[in-house]
């Protein structure tokens, strides 16, 4: 099993990336947060801990900037009926206490920030968070994540354009502005300000 890499990073997306080690390039599934990490390490070293799938379906790298992000990733995915993308896909928006949070508040609108998760599927992993709050708890007694999301709303009204259509500097161009204009606005806000031009 592949549990880390450290290579220079060829090339970036926004849910993944290729590092080469050894001559051999990975391609690595990322949640949004390490992508904004690695914008300005392109032709740098980095280094990934990383989480190797094997099904008979094929094999994929899923990657992580810290050891608590990749078991959080395990533990969210672990969830009946969670599967592996969808579990990156949360954690691009919330961590666990995030996550510990919303489902103590039962917030099924704050899990529907998160693009195409809505109706039934926001229903599903709410209940499935509330079902395993102990698994949560216990997590969250562990210690501190080693990176946290200095700005979250920021980050999930960026991503939120991308996902809308927006190339990456515009959505970040956008948000930077509406944000200067009212340092408060929600992401959500944010993204309803930007398509509909209002402020």
């Amino acid at each position: 099993m592949i549990a880390s890499l450290r290579g220079k990073l060829l090339q970036l997306e926004i849910d993944r990336l290729v590092v080469e080690v050894s001559g051999v390039g990975y391609e690595v599934m990322i949640p949004f947060p390490l992508h904004l990490e690695c914008k300005d390490k392109i032709s740098s070293e980095i280094f990934l801990h990383t989480f190797h799938s094997i099904t008979d379906r094929g094999q994929r790298l899923f990657g992580f900037s810290s050891k608590k992000d990749r078991e959080l990733f395990e533990l969210i995915k672990s969830l009946h009926g969670i599967g592996e993308l969808t579990a990156l896909k949360i954690l691009s928006f919330f961590q666990a206490d995030d996550l510990y949070q919303i489902a103590k508040a039962d917030d099924k609108k704050t899990l529907e920030k998160i693009p195409k998760v809505k109706g039934k599927t926001s229903e599903k992993i709410l209940f499935e968070i509330k079902q395993n709050l102990k698994k949560f708890e216990m997590f969250l007694n562990e210690g501190t994540p080693e990176f946290s999301i200095v700005d979250r709303e920021t980050d999930l009204a960026t991503l939120a354009l991308i996902q809308l259509g927006f190339d990456e500097k515009t959505a970040t161009k956008q948000v930077t502005d509406a944000k200067k204009t009212n340092p408060g606005l929600s992401a959500s806000d944010i993204v309803k300000q930007v398509i509909t031009g209002t402020k």
